[in-house]
Formats: C-alpha cells, structure tokens, sequence
C-alpha cells in the first residue's frame, strides 16, 4: 500500500484504508498503552537484579578511557592505564561491548605485528623468562606520535592488551572465556601473548583451555591445543588431582562441554561430593554426555549398591537411582544431626539445638524436612524477643521464614520480625506506631504506645497517608494528561474515490511496506 500512495490519483492517504473510513480513536488507544505502560512499571523487576545487557555509560566509559590512552594528557594516560588493567567482574558486560567494537576496526596486520613487537620490547625482562609485554604498553604511549592515523593504531592494538589484563586479573572462568575474543584478533598475533597467560597463571586457565577447542575461531582452537597439552590435561584423572576445590566445577563442566570420553570415569566419582558445588557441577556434566554415559553409569551403581543395574534402565533411570542411594549415605550424618536438634528443641535445650540445626544446613542447604527446623529457629527467635535481644530475634524469625515460608505459623513468625524491627528502631528514636497500634492486646506494644503522646501517633499515621495520597493524585493526573491529549488530524478518502476503484486499489499484491521517496517517482520514458 505504501507504494501507491501518492502515486493513484485521489488517494490522499492509506490510513483511512487501513483503518476504516471512520474517525481514529486514538484517545481510547493512548489510555489503553498508558494504563499497560504502568502495569509493565509496576511488574518490573528489582532494579537490583543483575542484568547480562552492558551499560551504555560502562561501555562510554571504556572508549573514553581508550582515547585517554593516546591523548597529550600524561597524568590521565597513566590513569587511563592502571584503570584499564584493573577492571572488574561487574565491567564484564561493557568489556564484551567494547571489544566487539574494537574487532570491527582493526589496523593492517603489518602494522599491528610492529606495534606489538614494540610493545615486547619496552616490556621484556632479561633474556629466558616470559615477557610482561604490558609495561611496554605505557612506554610506547608516552612516545610522541605526531600522526593521528598512528595514535589511532596504537591504541587499537593498546586497548585490547590492557582490556586482556583485566580479564586475566577478574579470574574467573567468564573473565577467561572473554579473553577469547582478544586471542581471535589480528589472525593469529595474539598467540605468543595467549601462550604466555598459561605459563603465568597455570591450572587457573585449564576450564578456558578446554572449552576453547570448540571454539569457531581457528587460532582459538590453535591456542587451546597448545594449552591442553601445556598443563596435561589430555588426562583428565591426574589433572584434577592438582585442582583446589574452587576449580573443580568449572573444569568438570569444561570436559563435559566438549564431551571428552576420557573424563566421564572422573566426573562420575564426583556425583556425591560434599561439596554442593561440584557435585552438582559433576550431575550437570553427566547429564550431557546422556546416552554415551550409560556403560559408565552402571558400573558406577555397581560399585555404589553391589548390585548390578537391570538391563532395561535408561541412563536417566540410572542416575535416579545412583543419586538417590548416594545422596541417602552422604545425607545419613545429617539426618542424625536432624534428629538431634529436633530432641534438644523439645527438651529445651535451644542451644543445642541451634548448633544442630546449623550444621544441617551447613551440610544440607537444600533441606527437605525443612518444617521441624524453621520451627525451632522461630521458637529460639521467640526466646531472644523475651529477653530483649531483638537484632537476633529478627534473623531467627527470618531464617524460619526462610527455610518455610508456608508454614501455618508463617504470618506469626513475620509479626515477630515486625515487632523486633520496631523495637530496634524505637531505640534509635523512630517510632512505628502502626505496628504497635496493629497489635493492642501486647503489653510490649501498650507500653510503647503509651510512653508516646498521641499527636506523635498521629503525625506519623498522617505521614504516611500522605505518601499514598501523592501517589494516588500522581496516577491521576497521568490519567487526566492521558485523556486531555489531541489526536493527530487524519484525513478522509476522497469522496471521488469510486468503491471501484478502492477494491482494485485494496486487491494489488505483492506490494512491499516502504515509504515514498523521490527515486520512487521516476517519469515515463
């Protein structure tokens, strides 16, 4: 249709076509998007939910301190420069942004392969040892370069390295698996750098190496061959011996995210480690492999259970089976502990009881038979409001609500955290007279009450209505404004225009949603 607008005599706009031959009714329309729009803000996530999308100030950031870096400046190159290698996990986002960017802009390779051949030689050390080619950096910017396109190259080739520095700082396997789009720049010119990180940080880099090989960029794979090989981890069984627990789950994760068969014999001798973390890094690495797994999986409940598995199981029936009897013997301490807290909870004993119940949950977060627990912390949280202990009494009461927060008694074990807030903020002189006023058969509650002159009670009532009365009148007048304002003037068909000539008009096929330009109104001939 926008084709023939403008183009078939008498009809001056496709609207009305589209729409009808009636009046618009963009009012009802703009009520209806504004009242949606408000739902939408109201059902918004918690502002402090971490968000995956980079910042546009973060990303702004990083550019300006990258133009820093070449600037006359001295003192803001050199900060420049120590921020820029100091970066954080939370700039992970905006490093992303910025070396997406870098890679659409890149000098020729020739040029790029002095630069950093520059770089090497300002920055090494004596002769055998790995060069730290990241001193050079700043030795090499505070070179004079009179040439703009020659301060453009070196910072495209400063950049990325500082930015690289970074990620090997942050540590962890996101920081290390973005380091990969440094190692893919400039065909390969990256590598001797890329090679160098292994030797300086070691089993640190392994999870990244592993995953690299199958990564789309061919130096990358290049790189993670060489690495795989550095740190020997072709053979995963004595290369997970040198980890640290913190490593562990990344790397199992790794192997299983290259489905190597070599490494499914180790991460199945980690489905019950006490640690929560690996085991359930080793249960999300079995599951990959799925099907492949099966042989591996009834040898492993063999040699848990003595018996052998029936031969019409499925890998995925074959793991029920071997989590449940594992995580039954794993979990055996911790149900004695159970038992324990609960006997010392009905003897009185809420000390006890509480160093019971600890350890459960410091074994077992994801406590099943979470009621008898969450009960004991509310009554010891009962305990401590008693003795005027309220900071305490709280967290107890929280830690109930926690573990069950559809317990009958949930409503209860809230209007005690209320009161023990209350009391913690009449002590710092602010008094919240709806909770004791919500609550008038407490004595606690009377006696604060009663040690306040009622026009305070109403003060702070009043405040409140009026917070909710602004809100209120703010919601009005967006409706008002919403009402109140004109639609934009449409025109009518022509009435010249024939039913004819309209249906023939509405039946052209074919004819591609476009605004008219100049170019489309070419002359005959």
């Amino acid at each position: 249709m926008a084709k023939l607008h403008r183009r078939i005599s008498r009809l001056p706009d496709r609207d009305p076509l589209i729409r009808g031959s009636g009046p618009c009714p963009r009012p009802r329309a703009r009520l209806g998007a504004l009242i949606l729009a408000l739902c939408v803000l109201a059902c918004a996530p918690f502002p402090g939910v971490a968000v995956a999308q980079p910042d546009e100030e973060d990303v702004a950031r990083l550019e300006t301190l990258g133009a820093q870096l070449v600037g006359d400046d001295a003192e803001a190159r050199q900060s420049a420069y120590d921020t820029l290698t100091r970066l954080s996990e939370d700039d992970l986002p905006a490093i992303e942004a910025r070396l997406e960017s870098l890679s659409r802009s890149r000098p020729p390779r020739n040029w790029a392969s002095d630069i950093l051949n520059r770089f090497r030689r300002h920055g090494s050390p004596a002769e055998g040892e790995d060069p730290d080619i990241a001193p050079g950096v700043l030795v090499e910017l505070n070179q004079t370069h009179t040439i703009d396109m020659e301060r453009l190259r070196v910072r495209l080739m400063a950049e990325p390295l500082l930015l690289f520095r970074s990620l090997e700082h942050i540590g962890t396997h996101a920081a290390h698996t973005l380091a990969f789009r440094v190692i893919a720049l400039d065909e390969g010119l990256w590598l001797p750098e890329a090679r160098n990180w292994v030797r300086r940080r070691g089993a640190g880099v392994l999870a990244a190496a592993i995953t690299a090989r199958g990564h789309d960029d061919r130096y990358v794979r290049r790189w993670s061959r060489w690495a795989v090989e550095h740190l020997g981890a072709e053979d995963p069984g004595r290369v997970v011996q040198s980890l640290d627990e913190a490593q562990l789950p990344d790397v199992l994760r790794a192997y299983a995210s290259i489905r190597m068969q070599s490494a499914m014999r180790v991460i199945v001798s980690y489905v019950d480690s006490e640690r929560r973390s690996v085991r359930h890094a080793a249960r999300w690495a079995m599951e990959q492999y799925g099907g492949n797994a099966i042989w591996i999986l009834r040898t492993a409940h063999h040699n848990e259970t003595g018996e052998h598995a029936p031969r019409e199981w499925g890998w995925r029936r074959l793991t029920e089976q071997l989590y449940e009897h594992v995580d039954a013997r794993r979990l055996a301490p911790v149900r004695a502990a159970l038992d324990e807290g609960i006997a010392a909870r009905d003897a009185g004993d809420l000390e006890t009881m509480r160093a019971r119940f600890d350890a459960v949950l410091a074994r077992a977060p994801e406590l099943e038979a979470a009621d008898p627990v969450a009960e004991g912390y509310a009554q010891l949280g009962s305990a401590w409001l008693e003795e005027g202990r309220f900071a305490d009494a709280a967290w107890a009461h929280r830690r109930a609500l926690r573990l069950a927060p559809e317990h009958p008694r949930a409503s209860a074990w809230r209007g005690a955290v209320g009161r023990a807030q209350a009391e913690l903020d009449r002590a710092r002189g602010v008094l919240d007279a709806r909770h004791y006023e919500a609550h008038p058969t407490d004595e606690a509650a009377v006696a604060a009450l009663a040690s306040v002159p009622s026009t305070a009670r109403a003060t702070a009532r009043g405040t409140a209505r009026e917070r909710w009365g602004f809100a209120a009148a703010g919601i009005m007048v967006l409706l008002g404004l919403a009402l109140l304002w004109r639609p934009r003037r449409t025109e009518t068909v022509d009435p010249a225009l024939d039913d004819t000539t309209l249906d023939e008009t509405l039946e052209a096929p074919g004819l591609p949603e476009a605004d008219v330009t100049l170019a489309d109104q070419t002359l005959p001939g």
